[in-house]
């Protein structure tokens, strides 16, 4: 059975709209994940994230992220990034949750109004999809680490007064 979750928009123009996401199948998945990986290098993984992959493939998978970001070509992204939408679905009333309205680019705008809700179906579509990676120890935590800000030494929290 695919994973899915229930998402209550709590605040702005969304607020109390609710939103199934699903997870792809294995196969749409799989291949999704392949034409990312394609555009993120344009079919080639650079030598640095091979040696490191021997070592971690999570966190060989966040390097490669973070390092091809800048070489992306939105014609190649695009149908990628609205393939998302594809796992997301409007709830109208959340108390029949069998009533949906599947999203796509084409009806997107007539459901949601904000771009921050947009990003966090997006994000909660890759979080469900790539949930195998787990959060202990896993993906989620190298994202987390790799993402947040580090000291440079010469500065100290600052601390409650």
């Amino acid at each position: 059975m695919l994973n899915e979750k229930i998402i209550t928009i709590e605040e702005g123009r969304d607020a109390g709209k609710a939103f199934a996401v699903k997870e792809m199948p294995a196969s749409k998945l799989e291949k999704w994940s392949a034409r990312a990986l394609l555009a993120l290098f344009n079919g080639q993984v650079p030598a640095e994230i091979l040696n490191v992959s021997r070592v971690s493939n999570s966190a060989a998978l966040v390097q490669s992220a973070l390092s091809g970001l800048g070489s992306l070509n939105w014609a190649t992204v695009e149908p990628l990034y609205d393939e998302l939408l594809t796992c997301v679905a409007r709830v109208p009333d959340p108390t029949s949750p069998g009533t949906r309205v599947q999203l796509n680019a084409a009806n997107v705008d007539a459901h949601v109004q904000d771009m921050g809700t947009l990003l966090r179906l997006r994000a909660a579509v890759l979080e469900v999809c790539f949930d195998f990676f787990g959060r202990d120890g896993g993906l989620y935590s190298r994202i987390r680490e790799a993402v947040a800000p580090r000291s440079s030494g010469t500065t100290r929290p600052s601390r409650p007064a």
